[in-house]
């Protein structure tokens, strides 16, 4: 008599069979894949958050370098520091001392291929004749410090005396103030995989009055550049 374990499966128990290991292999494949994306997020979500931070380092140590230039124009004494919303551009004690010490530095907003970036450019050396009539040095270099930047923001806190009455402003002109802002907020939105993510920092600048002694004129002499790389060489 031939019992039912010795007849082998039927071919409608194959088919079961090979169906349900399908479904384990596709189950098996999807969570597999789900894991290397899930890697795959982690990392560029490190990677943004170190180019974030190496940003930030670079603008906090030159917004902290920022000096207050004074010069001479013709509507009177102005120290150059100009800044709105979206655009900073103040000279710092960064530059080469053969160039004089200082240079230029400008944060701005530009647009290519449909993305938006943060931008930084320097230039050298920095006459007042140029910064006076908003005209670049001849050694400049522009690098991309933060793409596919969402939106952004500057901010300026100014402090008026006696009373210390702080004043957060959307602009700041270095005519109207005669001198730099006590802290500079920059805030910016960019995407960080699928989500936005926000980035926020307050630099305080040291107070520096401006040396009328150093006011630099708009020729641009060579004594007073070397004066000026004097004073900026003791600010660092």
């Amino acid at each position: 008599m031939t019992t039912r374990n010795a007849r082998g499966f039927t071919l409608l128990e194959l088919i079961i069979s090979l169906a349900i290991m399908s479904m384990i292999v596709v189950v098996v494949s999807a969570a597999f894949n789900l894991g290397l994306d899930s890697v795959d997020r982690g990392e560029f979500r490190a990677l943004e958050n170190q180019r974030a931070r190496a940003a930030l380092t670079q603008i906090t140590r030159q917004l902290k370098s920022a000096y207050p230039l004074a010069m001479q124009t013709e509507k009177g004494t102005t120290v150059y520091f100009t800044g709105n919303a979206n655009e900073v551009s103040f000279v710092a004690s960064t530059g080469r001392p053969e160039v004089g010490g200082l240079e230029k530095i400008t944060y701005f907003l530009r647009e290519n291929d449909g993305r938006r970036g943060l931008w930084m450019r320097t230039s050298s050396p920095t006459l007042p004749a140029d910064l006076i009539n908003n005209r670049e040095g001849p050694l400049q270099q522009e690098t991309e410090i933060l793409p596919d930047v969402e939106s952004i923001g500057w901010e300026y806190l100014k402090i008026t005396q006696p009373r210390n009455k702080e004043e957060w402003l959307k602009k700041w002109s270095g005519f109207d103030e005669q001198q730099l802002p006590a802290v500079i907020r920059l805030s910016w939105r960019a995407p960080l995989g699928q989500l936005p993510h926000e980035w926020y920092i307050e630099v305080p600048i040291a107070v520096r009055i401006p040396q009328t002694d150093l006011l630099a004129s708009p020729s641009g002499s060579n004594r007073a550049r070397r004066r000026r790389a004097r004073s900026a060489a003791s600010a660092r």
